[in-house]
């Protein structure tokens, strides 16, 4: 039996709705648009919700829209360092860097797999390198507790956004993860907790920064913002209809991934359910074993039903000689028809593009907690299209293993 890392995602329902909006020829951003976004902003309790066409370009522009605001100054420049782990996934690094900006790698904590706030106070405390922001990765649906970010940030005067594409879904002290910054980019791609089958959005409590991400997602142009009679009226000579107020890119979403999204929005707190009890089965099954589930102690916080929403199954192995260890296991998984993969791109900083663009100059190694967790620990599914027969056969194997 076959249990994948992933599933599409979509249902009958879902479908029908995009069936729905071809017929009705009204395909690019409209009123499906700005009605997932409601929901989305309503869900997750901000003020805004800005629909793009990927997380990785919601990243992007967050960053465009903190360097070249229409209104407001600028809150980051070229040449800004901007702490970041260094279990990352690409499209988190590369906008910083296509941007001008330097990303500033810090090792992880490796019972969160999130950015290590300690290792990033030594940094700052003993490095020379300015440091203007910090744009953490919420991990496979673990939620960095919104209060440790807050005091972290204020003590060190840092601009704060958060990348939870990996974590919609998950909650800490009764915030969703990552809505205590600036913004926060969060990913609906088929694999996710929710999908849109490509798509993404960003989060805000800033109205200024809103209506930057509406005119920078549809190359500048000012039609989508709250204030555009404002720009309106300062215009004599151009077609008002054509007034581009921004720097921008054309990121902009479709209408059948809205509808979708308004339907699968919807269910989120079923699939998360569906997500958490799957990972409880797994580190259940794992106990007495040299493996163990990476975030298995958030299944004892006192808000353990919303304090991880599991996008994939982080493992690691244990032992004498886990490295091995873990080849033997995979091999095995393999075997068994059970898909794994490595925690997203392992350590970041020993991959070639990013060994290439810093010219070999930052030592993979030098991140212990990246590199062990890339050498012994890897990922299995979790989503919630699993059947029940699936998940027997996932947990039945894994005790086979021990």
């Amino acid at each position: 039996m076959r249990v994948p890392l992933a599933s599409s995602g979509l249902r009958d329902c879902d479908i029908e709705a995009v069936t729905k909006v071809l017929k009705s020829g009204k395909l690019t951003m409209g009123t499906e648009v700005r009605n997932f976004e409601a929901k989305m902003a309503s869900y997750l309790r901000v003020e805004h919700f800005v629909m793009v066409n990927s997380g990785s370009s919601a990243n992007l522009l967050m960053l465009e829209a903190l360097m070249r605001p229409a209104v407001s100054s600028p809150r980051l420049h070229p040449g800004d360092s901007v702490l970041v782990p260094a279990i990352a996934w690409p499209t988190t690094i590369w906008p910083l860097i296509q941007l001008g900006l330097n990303p500033l790698f810090v090792d992880i904590d490796p019972k969160t797999l999130a950015l290590d706030l300690v290792a990033a106070q030594d940094l700052i405390d003993t490095s020379r390198i300015p440091v203007r922001g910090i744009f953490p990765i919420h991990p496979l649906g673990y939620a960095i507790p919104p209060s440790k970010l807050n005091e972290f940030v204020d003590k060190n005067d840092l601009i704060l956004i958060n990348d939870v594409c990996e974590s919609l879904g998950s909650w800490s002290e009764g915030q969703h993860a990552g809505t205590s910054g600036v913004a926060a980019s969060f990913s609906f791609y088929f694999s996710h907790h929710i999908t849109t089958m490509e798509g993404g959005g960003i989060a805000t409590n800033d109205s200024f920064m809103a209506d930057d991400l509406r005119s920078m997602r549809s190359h500048g142009w000012s039609r989508d913002r709250s204030d555009v009679q404002d720009w309106n009226n300062q215009i004599s000579t151009n077609d008002s209809k054509f007034l581009f107020v921004t720097t921008g890119f054309n990121f902009r979403p479709m209408e059948i991934q809205a509808a979708i999204g308004s339907l699968q929005i919807e269910e989120i707190d079923s699939f998360v359910g569906k997500r958490r009890e799957i990972a409880r089965r797994v580190s259940n099954a794992l106990k007495g074993s040299l493996l163990s589930v990476i975030g298995e102690d958030t299944f004892n916080y006192n808000d353990y039903t919303r304090a991880h929403s599991w996008m994939l199954i982080p493992i690691k192995v244990g032992g004498d000689n886990p490295i091995a260890t873990k080849q033997e296991i995979l091999a095995k998984l393999e075997a068994l028809e059970i898909e794994t993969r490595p925690v997203l791109t392992g350590n970041f900083l020993a991959q070639p593009a990013i060994q290439r663009i810093t010219r070999h100059t930052v030592d993979p190694e030098h991140f212990q907690n990246a590199t062990e967790i890339a050498n012994t620990s890897f990922l299995i599914g979790a989503h919630h299209d699993l059947t029940a027969e699936q998940v027997d056969y996932l947990c039945q194997s894994l005790v086979s293993l021990k």
